[in-house]
């Protein structure tokens, strides 16, 4: 769920949404990847360039056993072993992907819901499960649309809480 995007009966436009990681800021987990890679890429880009073998042997068919091998080298590095590490990589992020689900559900942790206003105000609400937190986010959009209150519990979003927090379901 991706979230909502809401309007008051006043012309305000808010975002309300359930946060995976509300360590983040304001910042989205797609978003935070995509300027990790682009950080990675500009690197890669400034890397050196491989010498060139140049004119060590003189036999034509040397030469192009030579080519023959770099190419191939060439292509297991910069495809073969990238193309593994892609591989390993989702394996290791599916997987931690679904422990940190199963942890979160085992251990009752809450879920952040959050909603922002038009000036980056906001608040959070914690609520323990999927199915609530959900009903949060409606709650709380269904309260925008309308002009209501905001349901309580509600706190700032740079408010340091600690795992012992309360958890309030909006609504």
């Amino acid at each position: 769920m991706a979230g909502r995007r809401v309007t008051t009966p006043v012309g305000e436009q808010w975002r309300v949404r359930r946060l995976w990681a509300p360590r983040l800021g304001g910042e989205s987990l797609a978003a935070r990847l995509r300027r990790r890679t682009r950080l990675g890429r500009s690197l890669a880009r400034g890397a050196g360039e491989a010498g060139d073998v140049g004119c060590l042997l003189d036999a034509l068919s040397d030469i192009f056993w030579v080519f023959v091998i770099v190419v191939v080298v060439a292509v297991l590095l910069l495809v073969g072993v990238p193309l593994l590490l892609a591989i390993v990589d989702v394996v290791v992020v599916a997987v931690l992907t679904l422990l940190a689900i199963g942890a979160r559900v085992v251990f009752r942790r809450p879920w952040a819901v959050e909603a922002v206003g038009p000036d980056g105000a906001g608040h959070t609400w914690r609520v323990v499960g999927w199915q609530a937190s959900g009903d949060a986010v409606d709650a709380v959009a269904n309260a925008l649309e309308h002009g209501n209150p905001l349901p309580t519990g509600a706190t700032s979003p740079g408010a340091v809480t600690s795992s012992r927090d309360r958890t309030d379901r909006p609504g």
